[in-house]
């Protein structure tokens, strides 16, 4: 872990606050998060990074993962239950015996999550309040898969807590994170050590507070210079408290999350979407780009965090160090299915001078690319359906390409759709939520 000269954690990664988890629990009991609306039943499923069946698969299976098999899922720091309704009914509509299991600190937010979970009818899933660091006494055995989403921002000993959770990961499973960005949340710390001074934290105006202050902020404050955070004026009470009111706000530069991974003993296999962490789609200078090329992936990925500015939420996977998972390797051999995230089936981009341009929003991160393509491009996407492998795919092709040709062209495809995380791979028809 990366501390200052004085031995304590940078002051806008953790906003130089004293960890108490009464505190933490109090905050969560009042704000259940994320926010879901009074009749929380009713809300459509909500599947995202990194609690997204199809990119665990591919991530941590290497697409390969048989879900008629039983799968036991870990969700830790549940809140409101997105996790485990999203993917559940990914499970459950993949006939996968799963079981799951979900813990919190607040009584308030896994009420919401047991509704929710109810009302859609998830099978298999059990309820428990309390401690991440109380896991090892309240479960047997090992888990497949554990959601650890937006939660290590909000413990006080990351590596306690990723220590305990990596004792429970099952050989060859792994743990999906989302945790903060330092860079990308350039101005959120600064607006909470204002509101600290003013008492804003211990106010029942603290909400208002925070809209008084954040409207009365010049143009040259960085929260206002920070485009991620743009949506201050609209979000919900329970979201504004969430971001600028939280008693424990922990963030990670690539880095650090790098240390957290080896001090407990795994490894990062993947960010997603990839293209933000890759700093060749922004170098233009070839001996630059030379000098980057001979960097480890890792010291890439935080070369491409330092460069864009703006990831305010790093999703990423963890596994045990000694795997070495290559989806690609499905391609090769014809038995990938690919599988669309976030584009319809049966369209195609318009491929102009070998690009083809597109928007990508992960979260509250956004940008636009120009990922590579060919005259093959749209033909090919058009013909992916999410039920069929490469070789049907190559057969049902208009066109009298060789098998070496097609692969060729689709791995043109493939590279940039599944650097913007909208393509991933697996051998099972992966279902849409």
């Amino acid at each position: 872990m990366r501390l200052n000269p004085n031995g304590r954690q940078q002051l806008y990664g953790d906003a130089s606050m004293e960890f108490d988890q009464s505190k933490v629990k109090e905050f969560y009991e009042q704000h259940p998060y994320p926010f879901r609306t009074a009749e929380p039943e009713k809300l459509p499923i909500q599947v995202g990074l990194p609690s997204d069946i199809r990119f665990i698969n591919h991530h941590v299976f290497e697409g390969r993962r048989d879900f008629s098999k039983p799968f036991r899922m870990l969700v830790a720091g549940g809140g409101t239950g997105d996790a485990v309704v999203g993917l559940g009914s990914q499970l459950k509509a993949l006939n996968c015996p799963a079981e799951i299991t979900y813990i919190d600190l607040s009584e308030a937010s896994r009420a919401i999550a047991e509704r929710r979970a109810t009302a859609a009818m998830i099978p298999n899933t059990r309820f428990l309040l309390g401690r991440i660091q109380d896991l090892p006494d309240l479960v047997s055995g090992k888990f497949d898969y554990i959601d650890f989403c937006g939660v290590i921002n909000h413990v006080g000993d990351q590596a306690a807590v990723l220590g305990v959770l990596s004792s429970l990961v099952a050989p060859g499973g792994g743990i999906g994170v989302m945790a903060y960005g330092t860079l990308g949340r350039s101005g959120v710390y600064q607006v909470q050590e204002m509101l600290r001074t003013v008492g804003a934290h211990r106010s029942p105006d603290g909400v208002a507070m925070v809209r008084a202050l954040i409207e009365s902020l010049p143009a040259t404050s960085q929260l206002k210079r920070n485009p991620v955070f743009e949506n201050n004026t609209t979000i919900s009470d329970v979201e504004i408290a969430d971001r600028y009111l939280n008693p424990s706000d922990r963030s990670f530069t690539v880095e650090e999350l790098q240390d957290l991974a080896e001090g407990a003993g795994l490894k990062i296999a993947a960010f997603a979407p990839s293209i933000f962490y890759n700093p060749m789609t922004l170098l233009r200078d070839e001996g630059l780009r030379n000098k980057v090329k001979s960097l480890s992936w890792i010291e890439r990925c935080a070369f491409a965090e330092k460069m864009g500015g703006n990831i305010a939420m790093h999703n990423y996977y963890m596994i045990e160090p000694g795997r070495h998972p290559n989806p690609e390797r499905l391609i090769e051999d014809g038995s990938a299915i690919p599988t669309l995230v976030g584009l319809s089936y049966g369209a195609a981009p318009r491929v102009q001078n070998n690009a083809y341009e597109m928007d990508i929003n992960v979260g509250p991160q956004s940008r636009h690319v120009s990922l590579p393509g060919s005259e093959m491009t749209a033909p090919i996407l058009r013909e992916i359906d999410g039920q069929r492998t490469l070789k049907k795919i190559h057969k049902s092709l208009k066109s009298n390409l060789s098998w070496r040709t097609f692969l060729r062209e689709f791995l043109i495809l493939y590279q940039g759709l599944h650097s913007a995380g909208n393509l991933v791979l697996s051998t099972t028809p992966m279902p849409r939520i």
